[in-house]
């Protein structure tokens, strides 16, 4: 019977109510579009990060970070390895990195070179998937990126120098047909990264058999988790260090974790609008049936009658609004997770998205549901204080108004 009078209440002043539901499911939709785009966000900046070069756990020899440049060989990379096939990792690669000088056509440039395994590396990074001309990697050639391709005037074909300093600490140059170029969408990295196949970095070198970093991947959020693991299984070994991405890039992290604290104060912004609205609107409904509600104290209904039938006019508002505003957020998401927002103008020289400029949403079930769920509290809270003065009424005194 409550529900009933709660909804005929609502349907007295249609106009009133819509404006009230549409406003409500408009800040619903803001909000779940935000999520969206945020959570997209961050997966866009975590797969750029562990995609480009980081991967999503490193393993060095301890002190390695101090020393790059001193070729610190990582001990036993098979029980390294043994390990890894005990944890959640996905899959993984060696490597090999040293600084070196990259020369032709009379100019030069330093970078860094990767030696990496020709099989194992695409499923830990997306390089293989942004080469543009050639091959990815094969046993003679070397990969460039097409910024440093174009500064020093070379294409697939033509011989480059590098000259880098040994395992032994003696320099060593020798020439490389580019057989490759790649991509990505940052102008930094294309032109300092150059990429051998493992056995000839090695071998130029003159470090055969050596590795200096084993890189894992994981399935999407499990990294952490992961790099725990991995660390658990070589605890007994003092000799490795072991890192997922956030400490990899700390940058990327913090900033996720400050848009994660800014997106939290927006939830309460606009839910406090959403909590105004619907108290000025309930509120006003009171306020017009003061006379209304003397006549129902007067023929016998409780005030707790009148304070949970007001409460279920607000709640039946936040209810409907959560309604529309869902369907209209998750068709959103649903365009936006398809076509995304180019922000090439925006991002082209970025970091966090080296691998594509369009920003993708991503709708969680369990953000649409939070959504809901404080919607809907804060309609049946704000409509507390009306409810309050409704039943606070002397019931002459609302016989008496209007």
């Amino acid at each position: 019977m409550i529900l009933r009078i709660a909804i005929r209440n609502l349907l007295r002043n249609r106009r009133r109510t819509l404006y009230t539901i549409f406003a409500v499911a408009f800040g619903l939709l803001s909000l779940i579009v935000f999520q969206a785009l945020k959570v997209g966000l961050h997966e866009q900046m975590v797969r750029s990060t562990v995609g480009l070069d980081a991967g999503a756990i490193q393993i060095h020899a301890k002190g390695y970070e101090a020393n790059i440049a001193s070729l610190l060989p990582l001990p036993e990379p098979m029980k390294v390895e043994a390990a890894l096939s005990k944890t959640p990792v996905t899959a993984y690669a060696r490597r090999i990195k040293s600084p070196a000088l990259l020369i032709a056509n009379s100019k030069s440039t330093a970078v860094l070179l990767s030696g990496v395994e020709a099989a194992r590396e695409p499923t830990v990074t997306f390089i293989h998937d942004n080469v543009i001309e050639g091959d990815y990697l094969t046993s003679e050639g070397i990969l460039i990126g097409a910024n440093l391709a174009k500064s020093l005037g070379v294409g697939v074909g033509d011989d480059v120098a590098l000259m880098v300093e040994g395992w032994t600490g003696a320099p060593f140059i020798r020439k490389f047909p580019v057989t490759g170029i790649y991509k990505t969408a940052l102008l930094n990295f294309d032109l300092g990264h150059v990429f051998l196949p493992l056995g000839s970095a090695q071998e130029f070198l003159r470090a055969e058999g050596v590795v200096t970093e084993i890189v894992a991947a994981t399935a999407a959020g499990e990294e952490l988790s992961a790099s725990k693991a991995v660390k658990a299984k070589l605890a007994g070994e003092d000799v490795y260090g072991v890192r997922y991405w956030g400490e990899i890039a700390p940058d990327v992290k913090q900033l996720i974790e400050l848009n994660d604290s800014t997106m939290a104060l927006l939830i309460i912004i606009v839910y406090l609008i959403v909590a105004v609205g619907i108290v000025n609107t309930m509120s006003m409904a009171v306020y017009e049936r003061f006379h209304e509600i003397g006549i129902q104290l007067a023929v016998g209904d409780t005030p707790r009658s009148i304070f949970l039938m007001i409460l279920a006019e607000s709640a039946f508002l936040g209810l409907f609004a959560s309604i529309l505003g869902s369907f209209m957020g998750w068709l959103a998401c649903l365009y936006l997770g398809r076509y995304g927002i180019d922000l090439t103008s925006l991002t082209s020289s970025n970091q966090y998205f080296a691998q594509s400029h369009i920003l993708k949403s991503h709708l969680l079930l369990s953000d649409l549901g939070w959504a809901n769920l404080l919607t809907l509290s804060t309609s049946a809270l704000a409509g507390v204080f009306p409810a309050l003065k409704a039943v606070r009424l002397e019931v002459v005194e609302a016989l008496n108004h209007g």
